[in-house]
C-alpha cells in the first residue's frame, strides 16, 4: 500500500500498542473464498473491486488487556484491522457492497479502513452475529453498518483507552457509537445500532435538503419556491433534531 495520513492509518486511529500492530498482506482470494460456492457474484466482486488488503492490527485480550466475549450469537476474542484500497472505476454502492462483504467474510467483528480512489478513507464498522440457520458457517450476518470519513473524526476520540473496556463487544460496540458521531456523540447513554441509525438519518435528511434546496432554486414558478423554501425550513429542523440526539454540543457538523 502507498503511504497513508496518520489519522487514516488503523493502527494510529486507534492507538494500538505495538503488541497489536501486525503487518500481513490478505490475498483477495481469501476474502473472496467465503462466497465462490453460494454467491459467486459477490465473490467476483470482492476480486474485482480490492486492489490489496492488509491486516494492520488484532484486538485481542492479552495485547489490549481487554477481557474476551461470548454468548450464543458471537464469541468475541479478536478483532481485526484491516486496510483495503478499493480500486477505481467502482460505483458508491458496489463500494459499500464490498466493504460489507469483507466484514462478513472474516466472521467476527472487524475494524476495516476503506482508502478510495479519490484519496480518501472511509471508516467501516459492522454489528454482527453468527448465521442462526448455519452457525457452522464463517460467515457473519450483518445487523447494522455503518461508513464514515476517517479524516473528519475527532483527533484521538477512538484511541482504545478512551472506549468502554468492559469486554472486547462493549469494546467495539463503544467504537461504533463513537464513529457513528465523528468522536462526539452526544451521550454515554447513546447505544450503538441508535448512533447508527440517527447517522443514516441525518445523512438522508442532508441529502434530501440538498436537493430541496437545488430545486428551489431553479423553480421558475413563484408558489413553487415557496413551497420547496417551506420544506427546506422543515428540513433543517428535522436535521438540527438528528444533529442534538446524535452529536455533543462542542462544535458544527453536516451541511449549513
Amino acid at each position: 500500500m502507498t503511504d497513508i495520513p496518520p489519522e487514516h492509518d488503523g493502527a494510529d486511529l486507534l492507538a494500538l500498542p505495538d503488541a497489536a500492530r501486525h503487518q500481513h498482506r490478505i490475498t483477495k482470494k481469501m476474502l473472496a473464498a467465503q462466497f465462490e460456492d453460494q454467491a459467486p457474484a459477490d465473490a467476483r466482486l470482492i476480486t474485482k473491486a480490492v486492489a490489496s488488503a492488509q491486516l494492520v492490527g488484532i484486538l485481542r485480550p492479552e495485547t489490549i488487556q481487554v477481557p474476551k466475549y461470548q454468548d450464543a450469537e458471537r464469541a468475541v476474542v479478536d478483532v481485526p484491522v484491516l486496510e483495503v484500497l478499493v480500486a477505481g472505476k467502482m460505483s458508491a454502492a458496489d463500494r459499500t457492497r464490498v466493504t460489507e462483504l469483507v466484514h462478513r467474510s472474516m466472521g467476527k467483528p472487524v475494524v476495516l479502513l476503506a482508502h478510495m480512489p479519490d484519496g480518501h478513507t472511509t471508516l467501516s464498522l459492522a454489528l454482527s452475529h453468527v448465521s442462526r440457520t448455519d452457525p457452522t458457517r464463517s460467515t457473519s450476518v450483518i445487523d447494522a453498518h455503518v461508513m464514515v470519513p476517517a479524516g473528519g473524526i475527532e483527533p484521538g476520540a477512538l484511541h482504545l483507552d478512551r472506549l468502554d473496556r468492559t469486554d472486547m463487544w462493549a469494546l467495539y460496540r463503544d467504537l461504533v457509537r463513537t464513529a457513528a458521531a465523528d468522536g462526539r456523540p452526544a451521550s454515554t447513554a447513546l447505544q450503538a445500532v441508535d448512533a447508527i441509525a440517527l447517522r443514516r438519518r441525518l445523512t438522508d435528511l442532508e441529502s434530501e435538503l440538498i436537493t430541496v434546496v437545488r430545486d428551489a432554486k431553479r423553480a421558475k414558478n413563484q408558489q413553487r419556491r415557496i413551497e420547496l423554501n417551506i420544506e427546506a425550513r422543515t428540513l433543517h429542523a428535522q436535521i438540527g433534531h438528528v444533529r442534538g440526539n446524535l452529536y455533543s454540543t462542542d462544535g458544527h457538523h453536516g451541511i449549513a
